[in-house]
């Protein structure tokens, strides 16, 4: 047998024996059975099934351990179906605030189907450009929807809503509430706009307080 593509490697007569040490796997074969042929060789499906239950009782275990780290409406947060509406191209969005005399920029953030939103912020020395928030590209549905990993615990984001781009717009003092609403129209009244409201309401409650301490 002659090898043409590599001539320094030569065939092996008996390749067990140039890979694996024979003398040390016979002493730690005698090993295992000096007291015998353990239970877990003599009996594989009575300990197989052992295995399955253990594993089983370890994830409920954990998942009932991850209970106390869910959020109050997180089934709410990742219902798909009731989040997914009124649907807008991110690039419709971005133009509809250029439009509304909101100068803005939507750039690549190096995250797949992600671009970064990039506004003009008034700031007492003038105005000046500031990172708000990445936004789901092509489109965006109207409210995130919640990401859950294997023990059902929140884990960002499954989809980027346009809502969460107001908001952060909002807080970052780029809109107020008020003329944001005006461009794109109030939140419905309803559970899923439930923590869209709460977030302005208790970002106005914030204002209000600094407001109140700036005051004295």
């Amino acid at each position: 047998m002659s090898w043409s593509v590599n001539p320094q490697y030569k065939p092996l007569e008996a390749p067990w024996k140039e890979t694996h040490n024979q003398k040390v796997t016979q002493q730690s074969i005698k090993e295992i059975l000096k007291n015998g042929t353990p239970d877990w060789i003599r009996f594989p499906k009575d300990f197989r099934q052992f295995a399955i239950e253990s594993a089983q009782a370890d994830r409920e275990q954990s998942i009932e351990q991850a209970r106390a780290y869910r959020m109050d409406d997180m089934d709410i947060l990742g219902d798909y179906k009731a989040r997914s509406v009124n649907t807008i191209s991110t690039k419709d969005f971005v133009l509809k605030l250029r439009n509304n005399g909101v100068p803005c920029v939507g750039i690549f953030s190096g995250k797949p189907q992600t671009v970064g939103l990039w506004a003009y912020v008034p700031t007492t020395h003038g105005k000046d450009v500031r990172y708000i928030c990445y936004m789901q590209t092509p489109a965006m549905i109207e409210w995130s929807v919640l990401n859950l990993d294997k023990h059902g615990l929140p884990d960002g984001e499954a989809y980027r809503g346009w809502r969460t781009v107001l908001s952060e717009l909002i807080k970052k003092g780029v809109l107020t509430e008020q003329r944001a609403h005006e461009i794109f129209g109030r939140p419905t009244e309803s559970v899923v706009s439930r923590r869209y409201r709460r977030t302005l309401a208790e970002f106005r409650s914030r204002k209000e307080n600094i407001a109140v301490r700036d005051g004295f």
